[in-house]
Formats: C-alpha cells, sequence, structure tokens
C-alpha cells in the first residue's frame, strides 16, 4: 500500500530549532508515511535535508519585512507560491501540507485552489504573544479557520488560542540515538576552567548579549569561566552585525582571551557534551530544542522563564530558571552553579531522566502521527460523503 506523502513547508534559509525538530518528528514516522521538504529558493538546509534522504523542493518565498519592496511584493508572492504549491501537491500526490512556519500562509492558498482537498497541519513554533498582534491575531485567526489541525509546541503557545478541539499541544522529541558516551560531569580539566557554552544562531532576541553581560559579572569573582558562542547567521546582513558588535564588546571588555566566536555547529551533541554549562537566555522561546538537547545529553542548563523553556525541566532539580532579561540573575546562576560540583552532576542525571519520560514518543512524534491519520480519515470520510 502506497503511504500517504506529506509536503513539509519550511522558511528556513538556514538550518534552525524548528527545521531540526521537524527532522527528528518526521524521521521516525518514515515507515508510515513519505515527507518531502518545501524549503526557500537558495536555502542551505536543503543540503541537510538530502543527506537525510529526503526529497526537496524548493519555492521563492517571500516574507513581511519593514521594507516596502517587500510588502508590496508580499500579496502577489503569497497568491503566486500558493499556486505552485497547490501544482507541486497535484504533481506529487501529497495528502497533507504541514506548515513548519505559523506565519506561511501559501498552505492556505494551495488548500483553498484545491477546494479543501489537501489537508493542512500548521505548527505554531514561536511565542505568538510577543509578536506585534495584529499580525498575530491574523495568523491565528487564519490558523483556526483554515487549518485542519493547529500544533503548539508548548502550552505556553497553546494559551495564546481559543478552546478548539483542532488546537492542541505536541512537543518536539528528543534527538536520536546518541553517538558519544554520556559526560562526566563535572569534567576534569587539566587546566580546571569551567567551560560555558551559548549554542544559539547569532539573532537579536536570542539573548547573546545578555549572556555576554552576566559572563563578565561573574568571571570578576571567578577567573576560570570561560564562554563560548556558537552559531550561524543564516546569510543575513544583521545577524552577522548582531556578532560583529559582540565580539567588540568582549573586545572592549577585555575578555577577548576567555571568550570565543564560533560558527554553525554541524554536530551539536559533541558541542554540547563538550561543555559543563549551557545557557540560553532568549527573550521568547516557544520550546527552545536547545535546551531540550543539553538536558537530554546531560550537561547543566541555565535558561531564562521566557515561555517554553520552563516547561522542559524542574527549576532547582534539573536545571536552573532565570528572570528574563534579568542580568544580575544570570550572573548569579552562573556563579552558583559553576562553583557547585555536586549539583552539576545532579542536574546531569535529573535532566537526562526528565526529559526521556515527558518527551517519549507517546507525548512527541507518536502523536503527530495520531494526528496525520485522524486528517487522513476526516478527509476521506468527507470525499465518501459526496454524491457519486
Amino acid at each position: 500500500m502506497k503511504k500517504p506523502l506529506i509536503l513539509v513547508v519550511d522558511n528556513s534559509r538556514a538550518v534552525t530549532g524548528a527545521l531540526n525538530a521537524m527532522r527528528h518528528a518526521t524521521g521516525p514516522l518514515r515507515e508510515q508515511f513519505q515527507f518531502e521538504y518545501v524549503v526557500p529558493t537558495r536555502s542551505t538546509a536543503r543540503a541537510v535535508l538530502e543527506q537525510d534522504g529526503y526529497a526537496v523542493h524548493e519555492l521563492p518565498f517571500t516574507e513581511i519585512s519593514r521594507r516596502k519592496a517587500d510588502l508590496l511584493l508580499y500579496g502577489p508572492m503569497l497568491l503566486l507560491n500558493g499556486w505552485r504549491l497547490f501544482r507541486l501537491a497535484q504533481q506529487r500526490g501529497a495528502s497533507i501540507i504541514h506548515l513548519n512556519d505559523f506565519y506561511n500562509l501559501t498552505g492556505y492558498v494551495a488548500k483553498i485552489l484545491s477546494w479543501g482537498r489537501v489537508r493542512v497541519v500548521t505548527h505554531v513554533r514561536f511565542l505568538p504573544q510577543s509578536l506585534v498582534q495584529p499580525l498575530a491575531r491574523t495568523w491565528r485567526w487564519l490558523g483556526e479557520r483554515f487549518a485542519d489541525r493547529v500544533l503548539c509546541v508548548s502550552e505556553a503557545v497553546r494559551r495564546y488560542f481559543g478552546p478548539s478541539a483542532g488546537v492542541q499541544v505536541v512537543f518536539d522529541p528528543i534527538p536520536g540515538v546518541e553517538r558519544y558516551p554520556p559526560p562526566l560531569v563535572p569534567a576534569s580539566r587539566p587546566d580546571n576552567t569551567v567551560q560555558l557554552l551559548y549554542l544559539s544562531n547569532y539573532i537579536q532576541g536570542k539573548g547573546q548579549n545578555f549572556a555576554l553581560e552576566a559572563f563578565r559579572q561573574a568571571y570578576t569573582h571567578n577567573r576560570r569561566l570561560r564562554l563560548t558562542f556558537a552559531g550561524g547567521d543564516m546569510g543575513l546582513e544583521k545577524n552577522r552585525e548582531f556578532r560583529q558588535q559582540l565580539e567588540a564588546a568582549a573586545q572592549n571588555q577585555g575578555l577577548a582571551g576567555v571568550v570565543t566566536f564560533r560558527g554553525f555547529v554541524a554536530d551539536v551533541e559533541q558541542a554540547i557534551k563538550g561543555a559543563d554549562i549551557l545557557l540560553n537566555f532568549s527573550e521568547s522561546e516557544s520550546f527552545s530544542l536547545t535546551c531540550l538537547d543539553a538536558l537530554y545529553f546531560g550537561t547543566p542548563l541555565i535558561a531564562t522563564d521566557c515561555g517554553g523553556p520552563a516547561e522542559l525541566f524542574e527549576n532547582g532539580v534539573s536545571g536552573l530558571l532565570v528572570p528574563n532579561r534579568d542580568v544580575a540573575a544570570m550572573a548569579a546562576a552562573i556563579r552558583a552553579l559553576a562553583a557547585d560540583r555536586d549539583k552539576q552532576t545532579r542536574f546531569a542525571a535529573a535532566g537526562r531522566r526528565y526529559v526521556r519520560h515527558k518527551f517519549r514518543p507517546e507525548a512527541t512524534y507518536g502523536q503527530l502521527a495520531q494526528v496525520y491519520t485522524a486528517v487522513l480519515a476526516t478527509a476521506r470520510r468527507k470525499k465518501s460523503a459526496l454524491p457519486q
């Protein structure tokens, strides 16, 4: 029997946490469903997806921005790309279009053009509460009206929507099989340093600026601390400028020898397991795959109370949760955890146990499979009810 084909539409122009979360979810489901991905033209994510064995298609997606040219192009390109996606779904025989970005509306256009024959599942991977509300409310209305299911990655996201049964929480899955042994926590280093890792693309709002200032404050009390930033700029000039600003700030503060800046990390497991503590001080996170990875791989975590991360671990048991944008609290948490080797050991073990239970298959990709099966069953019932 031919497996149902699902077109996963992702706006990522590079490898992002949202894309990796979807890869982690679709990988275990390939025995039940066939998946093909649709990404922006010239997206560097294409190579990663093809390496996974997926067929990949490209469309010239245009996103809303403040630039007048983009605003003028957005409407026509939405209709054109919606038509292209509809034609692609027709040609490939797709049963479902899965929008991995809440703000990508092309799937709704494709559904309308198909007279509802193509079903749409929409994933919400950011906190709509943190966005410009006229846009967020519009996307919410479209999702609740035109999507067959709206999937929220956390309860923090779910609270933005109404009580509709078509809106539900489906957690992102934990990574696949570990390729390296669990880290020794705390690590024994010849130079006696404590290595902090900040793993995130260089994007305003992701919290690197807070981390740098918190590290500066903590470093004045503990000269053994070291901090590494790692992430890509997604090929965007504004992100390159943000990284340059961070590097200049570290230089001006006399931290050039103890703060390191790296580019995109392909081997996330190795990077996380090589650190003593992982930091995530983002201003807004719907879930945070990076935090989940740290807990899963057994590296102690300090994260901000900015949405989804609070649902990933137990504060004080398997990690430390600090107030959002509170640099003093961040610095204090860094100092306390770096100095408490026993707590590092307890956090590492507790985090591994907690996420393996909470984010087990039944609550993650297994639930996603149930969503697909239910949407397909509804489509079949409606089709059989039509006059022949």
